[in-house]
This record gives structure tokens, sequence and C-alpha cells, in this order.
């Protein structure tokens, strides 16, 4: 027997621009397709048919909403259960997270200035921060590969200061260190969480317990789905990735929208290609076998030059899959000129950035609270 649903699919996160939203409720237009001679019931209501197709509008009320589409007739009983998620009082918001730290952490060790944020890199954060109200997450490693240093040997003597500035400045677990390439692709649990759980405790020693946050991705996203319980027990609950292919020089996942050919990535924590480039289009999706959010990428600034920053969320803006969350990102190292692969205008790139957020209308989040930076289900 035919059965369908046509405009979404389970795992969807829907808000304000996907059906009509009231204090709570989010009326959602359900549409899909079943064999004609069937009645259509949606969590119990009758829906209307024309053919092959029918509607119904579904109230979502809850933040996890289960759905059941029933088709009876006389040849039997076909039922699909899809799980939607609302998000409620949706608005424009962003997340800009910087992967790959340990250069600042080596230079502050080593020169000791008077503050840590007179050190280049964080005196221009702090300063985006300002002009722009950005928020930052930066993603450590434990030990430099590129020069002798590990994590332990940051002092604690700006402690005080990274605490007064984590309203705006979060520090994260990202690796045990840059290379090898996809650490824990086929990493253990054990492996996954000795390394976690030491970041974590450097950084509360030198930075404060309130500068720590769960990380939203992986160095090279890549973790085995056994591993997920363990990030979870450690407060993650989204897996940000590429999840396909990269872009073409010059563009990102942006650029890519409604494109036909999609190829699997080694950047996708092993999800199934449908997944994958459902995510790459529309950017968020739930995972109910593993109660995780997964997230695209809207753009990576150390991959792209400067003069295309600005147009590539503009058109994250405007897409219809975007709606209203972006995620930013970009990589500590491109900012330091004794890295081999040195960018000279990457700080600007980072500014240039969270001034296009800003005039989209784009309000700056951490990505943990509440459902992707939304706490309205909290309130």
């Amino acid at each position: 027997m035919l059965l369908e649903i046509c405009n979404t699919r389970s795992g969807a996160v829907l808000n304000r621009h996907d059906g009509i939203e009231t204090a709570d409720a989010l009326i959602f237009p359900l549409e899909g397709l079943a064999s004609p001679e069937a009645t259509v019931t949606v969590n119990g209501v009758v829906a209307e048919r024309n053919d092959q197709r029918f509607f119904c509008d579904v109230r979502l009320t809850r933040k996890i909403n289960h759905v059941a589409v029933k088709a009876s007739s006389q040849f039997g009983d076909c039922t699909l259960e899809v799980v939607l998620v609302w998000d409620k009082a949706s608005f424009r918001r962003y997340h800009f997270f910087l992967d790959d730290h340990i250069f600042t952490f080596a230079e502050l060790a080593k020169n000791r200035p008077a503050r840590a944020f007179d050190h280049f890199y964080l005196k221009k954060l702090q300063e985006l921060h300002r002009d722009f109200g950005t928020k930052f997450s930066l993603n450590c490693f434990y030990h430099n590969s590129h020069f002798d240093f590990d994590l332990c040997q940051m002092p604690d003597c700006y402690r005080q200061e990274f605490i007064d500035n984590s309203d705006w400045l979060r520090l994260s677990f990202h690796a045990h260190s840059e290379f090898p390439d996809r650490p824990y692709q086929f990493a253990d649990e054990k492996q996954l969480a000795a390394d976690y759980d030491l970041v974590r405790a450097e950084i509360i020693r030198f930075a404060g317990e309130e500068s720590f946050i769960p990380p939203i991705t992986i160095h090279w996203a890549m973790v085995k789905p056994d591993c997920f319980g363990c990030l979870k027990e450690r407060g993650m609950n989204i897996l940000e990735g590429q999840y396909l292919s990269s872009p073409p020089e010059g563009g990102t996942a942006v650029s890519e929208v409604g494109a036909s050919r999609f190829d699997l990535t080694d950047v996708g924590f092993f999800y199934e290609k449908d997944v994958a480039k459902y995510v790459q289009q529309n950017m968020l999706f739930y995972d109910r076998f593993t109660d995780m959010f997964l997230l695209g990428e809207t753009m990576v600034c150390n991959l792209n030059p400067l003069d295309r920053i600005a147009p590539l969320i503009r058109a994250a803006s405007e897409s219809r899959y975007h709606k209203d969350y972006i995620c930013i990102c970009s990589h500590e190292q491109y900012s330091f000129p004794h890295y081999f692969n040195y960018q000279a205008d990457h700080l600007e790139k980072l500014a240039v950035a969270c001034r296009t957020a800003r005039e989209e209308g784009y309000a700056s989040i951490f990505h943990n609270e509440g459902l992707y930076g939304n706490c309205a289900w909290e309130k």
C-alpha cells in the first residue's frame, strides 16, 4: 500500500518558517501520498484527500514530537511514524567556533604578557565581540604537533581574566593533537573519553569551569556512533560537520544548495548519504536513534578568499534552506605568521564574517544553550 510523506522527513527541525506558530503550538501543513482507496489519519485526525494526495495540519506542541500517519483500506493498514522537532520561538542566530587552538596558549606560556588579552589573537577576538557582539568557542588541543608544548604548561595566572570574559569566550575539547589526521575515526570510547577529560581538566585549571563548553565537533568530524554515548555523558549533544564532499575552491555548502550530485566525505560521523545530503542543505537534523542533533557548516573562513566571505553569508541568509541558523567556523593557526599556511588576512576574514552576520540580523549564541542556541523551551 502506498504511504509517503512528501514535505518533510523524520528528524526535521521545524520553526516559524514552516507553518503557523502560536504561543503553544506550531501548526505544520503535512502533505503526502497514499493509495486513493485508503482513509488516512494523522495522529488520529482524518486527513483531506485528493486522489493520491493527502493533507492534514499537525499541531506540534513539544520540543520532540511523534507523528503517526495511518492509511487504512480493505487491503489492510499501513502506518508511518516520524519524529519532528519544534524550534519554538525561533530567531535568526549564528554560532562561531574556531578549531585547533594551541598556538595562543604556547605563546602565553612563553611570553607571559601582563594580560592574556594583550595577545594579538585574543585581543582581536575581544575587539570583534565588542564591535559585533560575537561569542566565540575555541576548540583546543592538548599537544602542539609543531613544537614542544602541552596544555599542562599553560599557566593559571590568567584564570580570572578568562572567567571574566566567559560570557562571550568559551574553550572546549577538540583532540589530543592536530596529527594524526582523523584521530578518532576508529578510536574506542576509552581513548576518546580520556583525551576529552584531559583537555577539559586543563581548561578548567587555567581558565575556570565557567570558561568550558562542550564541543559541537571533534577533530575531523569523525567519531564512531559507538562513542556518541560517552560524548553525551560529557554534555555534547550536537554533531557539526561538513557531511559531504568539499565544494569547489572558493565555494561552500551554500553555493552547492540544490546541486544534484553529492559525494561522501570522511567528515560526517559515519552518517548515511541521505542524512548527510539533508544536513548540508537544511543545516539542522535530529537523530532519534542517538538523541543527537546534527549541524551543517555554512562556511569555513580560512577556506574562502576575503571577498567571498560576505556574499556567502548573505546567500545563506536568503536561502530557504538555512532559515534561522548559520554556522561559521575557522582555524586558529592561519592567524600565526610562523604557520606554514599563514593567511595574512585571516583575522580580517573573521571580522567580515562577524560584521556581515550582524548586518543580516543574526544574533550570536552558544550552541549548547537550549536548542541550537534557542532557550525558548527552558523558559
